[in-house]
């Protein structure tokens, strides 16, 4: 048993691995397909050379699923040893239910129960908070956290606007279970002043709007003004970088303690300044947004799989996180010690 920071002991959650599943169909922004618009320049859309698209080839439980596979066969967890499935999920198949459980059937976790998790794009770092606290509790042992993203591909009146050619699809799955502390601090603060300026509503239909329960109403979009993208630069330039900070100090830590920065992955503006204001130059961090876009909740955990696969976290390195969620009403932050292994 580890000894807590107040002397006494109980179980420690340690992040045992991390993992992504990509869809097969990759997309290439090398040339223009979707229509101009007024937006379709503007930077907040840069920096995507190509993504994936996983419907119609596959579900969000399959996706699911197959993540969640491919974490039990690394870590050589059996699928009877899953206790709770802790997932983020954009789109989910149906309007309701969510796919918690067909995934937790798919993969054989008999002995799991789930739990439906949506702080958008901090959802991965809100799991894994949650996975922690019942880790350290003692009600679960294996956990795992999903992300999964199905989203762009099934929006193909959206697709024709080139403010869609930053998003993609994909799934990740996180093992966090009692071994070595990893999650050093974390933060998370909600700025309702902010809730709106990101909306994904229907288009307008011979000039109406119509509510997404409405009979008639448009196709989902993701709707933008000027002003909105304006706002939300303003808002994800001040929190993010402020919330790094605030975890890191937490954590007894600066900036020169940390091994390599993970951020959302919005555009190739929000990461350059990202970095600049977290004091941590760009040799300390890694991104995927160009081969992968946006995948919302799953653009963290994505990157961090895409940096274990290629040797760049060893045992003992600070890693730190960072995201905001839709136009600025949540931040999150966190720190972790990587330890490889159990």
């Amino acid at each position: 048993m580890a000894l807590e920071p107040n002397g006494r002991t109980g179980p420690q959650a340690q992040l045992i691995d991390v993992v992504s599943f990509l869809p097969e169909r990759v997309v290439s922004n090398a040339a223009p397909e979707g229509a101009g618009d007024e937006l379709g320049d503007h930077a907040f859309f840069r920096g995507v050379a190509e993504r994936r698209f996983a419907s119609p080839d596959h579900t969000s439980a399959e996706l699911g699923a197959a993540a969640c596979a491919k974490l039990l066969d690394r870590t050589g967890l059996a699928a009877d040893e899953v206790d709770l499935i802790i997932y983020n999920c954009i789109f989910n198949d149906t309007f309701w239910p969510g796919i918690g459980s067909a995934v937790q059937e798919a993969i054989g976790a008999s002995r799991a129960t789930i739990m439906q998790l949506d702080t958008s794009c901090c959802s991965w770092l809100s799991g894994l908070r949650t996975a922690k606290a019942f880790v350290e509790s003692g009600i679960h042992r294996n956990i795992i956290v999903l992300t999964v993203t199905n989203f762009v591909s099934r929006l193909p009146e959206f697709q024709r606007s080139n403010r869609s050619r930053v998003l993609g699809d994909g799934a990740t799955a996180t093992l966090v279970a009692p071994g070595r502390p990893s999650i050093l601090s974390a933060y998370e603060r909600s700025h309702g002043e902010n809730y709106g300026l990101l909306r994904f509503e229907p288009e307008l239909v011979d000039g109406a709007f119509r509510n997404y329960w409405e009979r008639g109403c448009g196709p989902i979009t993701v709707n933008f003004t000027k002003e909105r993208l304006e706002a939300i630069r303003e808002n994800s330039m001040n929190l993010v970088p402020e919330a790094v900070a605030a975890s890191l100090t937490e954590a007894g830590l600066t900036s020169d303690d940390v091994s390599l920065l993970i951020t959302h992955q919005p555009n190739e503006d929000f990461l350059a300044e990202w970095r600049k204001r977290c004091g941590i130059e760009e040799a300390r961090t890694h991104d995927t947004l160009a081969k992968y876009g946006n995948l919302f909740a799953g653009s963290i955990p994505v990157t961090v799989a895409d940096a274990l696969d290629h040797g760049l976290v060893r045992d003992g390195d600070v890693l730190a996180f960072g995201t905001f969620a839709n136009g600025g009403d949540l931040v999150s932050a966190m720190t972790v010690r990587w330890h490889a292994g159990r």
